[in-house]
């Protein structure tokens, strides 16, 4: 194979087929060990992951291995260690595959899937048999007589038909659950003519009962020794891409050290168990390091329909996302437009940052990648305003952060603000007859005014992918927020009817600029003061660390 001078490292971004990332000289971290495993662990296996974390590599992986291709394992952890290599039939379902539009078009295409395996195997093709489930169990136990060796069975995706009609009618998703069920109960049904079974998925199986007595599927979803089968670890991150982290070190002028740095708090960070094992996002890392830049991959690779519909109609602060306690039922539940963190945690956009007595979990936004992502689908929407308007905005904003032009990016976040529905904030005043109870009813209103527009800053500053942290805590109190680029350091503090002096004046009084007094970056304290009338910035001072 010809290797090019610039690029003498293949990444395989959104290769799945793990024969032809081996056989197409790509980098491979060696997830193999993870695959012994799963084979010793049980017969009947399910693990749940985000889209694009490396679940479809696994089960090929899994596929080849039974198929008995034993030159794609070499230098592999199992290649080094396996002696009796066999080869066994293998059925591999990928449902992604599948336009779910509707209970008729999945059961059609599962029809023709079983076909094509039938008229592989040179068995009769049974077109008569109407139920996809019976037709599923007599090709997999026809399999297992002729050719006189277990079936492994490998499901991919096999929730796609579910989350497409999250969004449509419950009489439609009874149907498409009533096909599934069908098929998905068949490995179990036949039992004896199974080898392994291994299905994967986004969503939890047990929130949807498609499977015949869940209880014969082990879930290594949560289990901790396989916390990072997916994904890729920080000792595999500096094992395996010392030659890409030198290169974008170059690239971006950084050291080493800083580049890793950057990686970690753009891509990294996924908890899935209770063991603290992390992991990157593996699909956002790989294309990073192919296209020697760090953007926004996995959000850019496709988000679905649904998940924008429901996070645009549920009821959650997206502050409070990072401090959120739940239970393991919680996590593990079915979605819900009263309830949307299942969907947030299943689907990787929120991840587990702490456990409580192996009870509770504090979950959290992973990543500065998701952070705006989660603040991209959600204020243009917020706004009224149309995404490319948005994004407008929001690119002038970020060049003003990053040239100190500071001037320049508070009039750019007042612009922002200015388009936001005046409906959204409240009243301030109220009507009540009693003056005591008139007073506590417009100081709670004065107070959940000036969060929303701390709320709104704060979505701006992570979208545009600078440090940008809210409500950070120092010795002498709290900072509203900090905001941090390679050359700049801002801290700021924010006033509802009072006055931008007064908001530098606490600053100084708590000492929030001191963690930043020996950096070598320009460090600016700013006040910003806004009016409950205006419903804007109506005042704002600032003063550099060479002026205090």
């Amino acid at each position: 194979m010809i290797r090019f001078d610039d690029m003498p490292v293949r990444y395989p971004v959104g290769e799945q087929s793990f024969k032809a990332l081996r056989q197409g000289g790509y980098l491979y971290v060696d997830k193999t060990e993870f695959v012994a495993r799963l084979i010793w662990q049980g017969k009947f296996i399910f693990l749940a992951r985000p889209r694009r974390f490396g679940k479809s590599l696994l089960l090929s992986t899994i596929e080849y291995y039974f198929r008995g291709e034993k030159e794609l394992f070499d230098s592999t952890w199992i290649g080094e260690r396996e002696t009796d290599w066999k080869s066994y039939p293998v059925l591999h379902f990928d449902m992604s595959r599948c336009n779910g539009q509707s209970a008729e078009i999945l059961n059609a295409h599962l029809h023709r899937k079983v076909e094509d395996y039938e008229k592989e195997y040179g068995l009769e093709i049974h077109s008569e048999i109407q139920d996809i489930g019976d037709r599923f169990n007599t090709l997999i136990t026809s399999i297992h007589k002729k050719v006189g060796a277990e079936v492994v069975i490998l499901i991919d995706e096999y929730d796609k038909g579910i989350l497409e009609t999250l969004d449509e009618t419950q009489a439609k998703r009874d149907a498409m659950s009533t096909v599934l069920r069908a098929f998905y109960s068949q490995p179990k049904a036949a039992t004896e003519s199974v080898k392994f079974c291994m299905v994967t998925g986004v969503a939890r199986f047990g929130s949807y009962t498609l499977f015949s007595g869940p209880n014969n599927y082990l879930d290594i979803s949560m289990n901790a020794t396989y916390a990072s089968i997916c994904g890729i670890t920080q000792e595999e991150l500096l094992s395996n891409f010392e030659e890409g982290i030198a290169k974008m070190s170059e690239k971006l002028q950084e050291t080493k050290q800083e580049t890793i740095e950057a990686l970690r708090q753009k891509y990294d960070s996924y908890r899935f168990t209770e063991s603290d094992a992390l992991v990157y996002n593996p699909y956002s890392l790989l294309s990073a390091f192919s296209e020697g830049k760090m953007d926004n991959f996995w959000i850019k690779s496709g988000i679905s329909k649904v998940f924008v519909k429901y996070l645009t109609r549920s009821e959650f602060d997206l502050m409070e996302l990072e401090k959120l306690w739940v239970t393991r039922e919680r996590m593990e539940g079915t979605y819900s437009k009263e309830d949307s963190i299942p969907l947030l945690f299943q689907t990787g956009y929120l991840t587990i940052k702490d456990v409580r007595n192996l009870k509770l979990y504090r979950l959290g936004i992973p990543n500065g990648e998701i952070r705006s992502a989660l603040v991209e689908q959600l204020m243009p929407r917020f706004m009224g305003i149309s995404a490319d308007t948005f994004s407008e905005l929001l690119t002038d904003l970020q060049d003003n952060i990053k040239l100190g032009q500071i001037e320049g990016w508070i009039m750019d976040i007042k612009s922002l603000i200015s388009k936001i529905p005046n409906q959204l904030f409240g009243p301030i005043e109220s009507h009540l007859p009693d003056e005591y109870e008139r007073a506590k009813v417009k100081e709670t209103n004065i107070a959940n005014f000036e969060r929303t527009y701390h709320l709104i800053i704060h979505m701006i500053g992570q979208m545009i992918n600078i440090e940008a942290r809210s409500e950070v805590s120092f010795a002498g109190g709290r900072a509203d927020m900090v905001i941090e680029t390679n050359n700049y350091v801002y801290v700021v503090e924010f006033k509802l009817d009072s006055t931008a002096s007064v908001a530098l004046k606490q600053i100084d009084e708590k000492g929030y600029l001191l963690p930043w007094h020996a950096d070598r970056r320009q460090v600016y304290k700013i006040g910003i003061s806004f009016s409950s009338k205006d419903r804007n910035i109506v005042d704002y001072a600032y003063q550099g660390s060479e002026e205090n």
